[in-house]
């Protein structure tokens, strides 16, 4: 298989695009170059030489629909029509609003829209510390809930950096992270009730709540054992943490409740991302009416250009 054109065009990001790619990810290409596309339609893909491919993994998730469905494509070429950013409220909001939340197993819910995964996850860690008054987050090993400095730690650490298994240390992703935004973090491994108690024994009244993938998709893909959720959401409780599930990848797509209907256990509040929009940039966070009020009364504050 021919890259001549996908190399030449690398060639000339690397002096445009700092790495010649625009996500780091997509520099670990497993073909000989990182490739570029021109078109794609349902679950095919054509890069710049004309190859054809199987997108299995559909843009990293956004595409539950395939590229470009016609539906899709002919319900934004006529809202775009009545513009672009509002900086104001639309009915359309209310519309996606009401559809998630009869789909996702909370009750008396509400949400708040934004941008991205990484942005709507930091908006719920704000959130998490305002309701308990507490300072902490505890993230597991492996999980990954962005790539901001206060939670981009020990997603895959190396091992021997990662200090002893019944108390690991958080190690950063990337150089230049502030190292103080590791102190707001307690890092545990997952999957296992007895360090987790372990955890929160050792930081009494300090975790203001646990976020999760609810299915570790982020490094291999691992379910939850049997009883690790009901343990996970009842030592939280126990502990007078919040639960939250980051839904970004199994949201409206391992169920169309998510991993909540799935897995039968319904978090304080969850994100989502990915999939919500059909390939267009879009974010959630959905949680306990009394939580989220916090946002809604700006105790919490939340802003965003793009959010209209």
């Amino acid at each position: 298989m021919k890259h001549d054109r996908s190399r030449h065009l690398f060639d000339k990001a690397k002096h445009l695009v700092a790495g010649g790619v625009s996500s780091q990810i997509r520099a670990l290409e497993p073909a000989d170059v990182p490739l570029f596309f021109t078109h794609a339609a349902g679950s095919l893909m054509w890069d710049a030489d004309g190859n054809e491919y199987i997108d299995y993994i559909q843009g990293m998730g956004p595409n539950l629909f395939g590229h470009s469905p016609d539906f899709i494509n002919a319900q934004v070429n006529e809202d775009m029509k009545k513009g672009y950013v509002f900086a104001g409220q639309f009915e359309r909001e209310l519309e996606v609003a009401e559809m998630v939340l009869d789909m996702i197993p909370m009750e008396d819910a509400t949400v708040r829209f934004a941008s991205s995964g990484t942005e709507i996850d930091q908006l719920l860690f704000r959130t998490m510390r305002a309701f308990t008054n507490r300072p902490k987050i505890l993230k597991f090993e492996g999980h990954y809930h962005g790539w901001m400095d206060s939670v981009n730690w020990s997603v895959h650490p190396p091992i021997d950096q990662a200090g002893p298994e019944d108390a690991p240390v958080p190690v950063g992703e990337s150089e230049g992270m502030n190292p103080s935004t590791a102190e707001g973090l307690v890092i545990c491994q997952w999957n296992d009730l007895e360090k987790l108690e372990k955890a929160f024994a050792n930081h009494p009244g300090e975790i203001a709540g646990v976020i999760t993938e609810p299915i570790l998709a982020n490094t291999n893909c691992i379910v939850p054992k049997e009883g690790y959720m009901e343990g996970l959401q009842r030592i939280a409780r126990e502990n007078g943490a919040l639960l939250a599930f980051d839904e970004v990848i199994t949201g409206f797509r391992v169920a169309a409740g998510g991993a909540q209907e799935m897995l039968g256990i319904t978090p304080d509040l969850a994100t989502y991302a990915k999939s919500m929009a059909g390939g267009f940039p879009i974010s959630m966070i959905v949680g306990r009416r009394d939580i989220m009020d916090y946002i809604g009364d700006g105790t919490v504050y939340h802003g965003g250009s793009f959010n209209s």
